[in-house]
């Protein structure tokens, strides 16, 4: 890994970043260095997962912990292990939020020297430290009475989760992930504990990663590399534990260890299962796979969750006064631009097509050199509120042989029709190549320029929140690419949180001296597959 010419300087910058010793200044002075030098950039990059991968091998705990006989936290715990160092997954979100430049931590957007598409990058942002989880995936979800209101994208912090119905997948910022089936009552404590009280959850978890502790009222499981369901009848005095891959340990905790008990570590392999009662008494059962819903199925009726459609199927090239497609309150118009400028051109038997996906009718829009359209929306984004909006586009990077226009850029804009100081733009076209989004001046950029004659699906989350700040993250497809069916919990570009407040009623398109790209099959929606449904198998 070589280091950069002239940039001792940012050596000293990552040493900061790893101890946890980066002031404002310096994170100014790091995000200079980064946004104008590819090669620092590359370094810092490489860098950051080496001493992540270095963490990983190393098994760091937190100091103090008593790793082979963990406590219990509430009553008992389900556990992987602690992840200690900077509890890397609070350190690299917060890192990443912090520079503008959008630097993925753990993954890079599009390496020039691989195939087209973009690797995963950052796990999500998290404005607020005490935040420890998304609701990543909610289908036909009823919540308890006694729960705050609830929607897909949600950020969660310490907080009890009262599902009554439905199924409902929680991301936590450690990479793991459980699905949990109503009704269900689980607490969540941290980014590597929970308890669930009552309900069904499946655990799933990558294997090289540390520990996580999910707590039952009478055992404690700890699991290596495994997927596995934890079961807990509603009076919270029978359970099961269901290992579908991997191994677990279940141990009771310390109040429940009698001398009745010989052995009070139960290995549960792949395959096999336990019924354990609050007693201590312990049977083995059939293993129930299909008693569990083990992975999130597509959402029932993603339509209902739609707001905007734009599909550009028309009959004629051109898209002024057109009114096509749904949740648009007037037909496209055209802005003010060079009376020369060529208008951006409907191209009526071509779509941009996702691979294994057919189309509801050709066309798309052609964008090239210089235009600007807008259209209103019938249901604007509001800033001022908690809640999440999706929104997912194709593009296509047609052949520029001649490199002419070099230094253009494209960018799809939602703002506010009369205070033009509340936006949010997402351009796959940029001055300095790699897409970038900048949500009312804070920028962030992807680090590689999308490919020509490749399908890109832009797939963008705004996280709205009245009393915090708002944020906003892409994550970028190629055609060879498998889309997720529930929202990922890493992203490939996050801007850095700000408070807004603003009413985004108009989507506009906007070019100068752009080189000629397909814009096709625009959603906006209230939940993930609402704008993903589509290419998602």
């Amino acid at each position: 890994m070589a280091v950069p010419q002239k940039h001792q300087r940012l050596m000293e910058l990552i040493g900061l970043v790893r101890d946890g010793g980066l002031d404002d200044s310096q994170t100014r002075e790091l995000e200079t260095i980064l946004e104008n030098d590819p090669n620092a950039l590359q370094y810092y990059v490489e860098s950051i997962d080496l001493a992540a991968m270095l963490h990983r091998q190393q098994g760091m705990t937190d100091s103090g912990r008593d790793t082979e006989h963990p406590q219990s936290v509430m009553s008992a715990s389900v556990t992987r292990q602690t992840r200690g160092w900077w509890a890397v997954a609070g350190w690299s979100t917060a890192l990443c939020a912090s520079l503008a430049v959008g630097v993925l931590l753990g993954g890079k957007l599009l390496s020039v020297d691989q195939p087209p598409g973009i690797d995963r990058g950052s796990i999500a942002g998290q404005p607020d430290e005490s935040e420890i989880a998304t609701l990543s995936f909610a289908n036909d979800c009823r919540w308890g009475s006694d729960d705050q209101p609830r929607h897909e994208g949600q950020r969660l912090k310490a907080e009890t989760l009262h599902l009554a119905q439905g199924v409902a997948v929680v991301q936590f910022d450690s990479d793991v992930r459980l699905v949990i089936e109503g009704p269900t009552q689980l607490e969540l404590a941290s980014v590597d504990r929970a308890m669930l009280r009552y309900g069904t959850a499946v655990f799933s978890g990558e294997g090289d990663l540390d520990r996580f502790t999910l707590e039952t009222p009478f055992s404690k499981i700890q699991d290596e590399g495994t997927e596995f369901a934890v079961s807990v009848n509603r009076s919270g005095e029978v359970a099961e534990v269901h290992v579908f891959d991997g191994r677990v340990t279940c141990v009771p905790p310390e109040q429940k260890k009698t001398s009745a008990i010989d052995d009070p570590f139960i290995q549960i392999g792949a395959g096999d299962a336990r019924r354990i009662t609050e007693t201590g008494s312990v049977e083995t059962i059939q293993l129930a796979s299909n008693r569990f819903v083990r992975a999130p199925v597509a959402q029932s009726e993603p339509a209902q969750a739609l707001l905007v459609t734009e599909s550009f199927a028309y009959d004629t090239e051109s898209l002024i006064g057109q009114s096509g497609g749904t949740g648009w309150l007037q037909p496209w118009t055209q802005e003010l631009q060079s009376p020369d400028a060529p208008e951006p051109t409907l191209r009526t038997a071509e779509s941009v097509q996702w691979p294994g996906r057919e189309k509801n009718g050709d066309g798309s829009l052609l964008i090239a050199s210089n235009a600007g359209l807008s259209r209103m929306l019938q249901h604007p984004i509001d800033m001022n509120r908690d809640a999440a909006y999706y929104l997912s586009f194709l593009v296509r990077k047609l052949d520029n042989p001649e490199e002419t226009n070099a230094g253009g850029w494209a960018y799809f804009t939602l703002r506010n029709s009369e205070d033009r100081a509340g936006k949010i733009s997402f351009g796959p076209i940029t001055q300095r190549g790699p897409p970038r989004i900048a949500h009312d001046g804070r920028i962030a950029n992807a680090v590689s320029r999308i490919r020509e004659n490749v399908v890109y699906l832009f797939v963008c989350k705004i996280l709205a929140r009245q009393d915090k700040d708002d944020s906003v993250q892409v994550r970028i497809y190629g055609d060879h690419e498998t889309v997720d069916l529930v929202e990922p919990s890493t992203w490939n570009v996050t801007t850095r949180p700000i408070r807004s407040d603003s009413i985004l009623d108009t989507f506009r398109v906007s070019t100068k001296n752009s080189v000629p790209i397909l814009f096709d099959e625009l959603l906006i929606g209230k939940t993930w597959g609402s704008v993903t449904s589509p290419y998602s198998d």
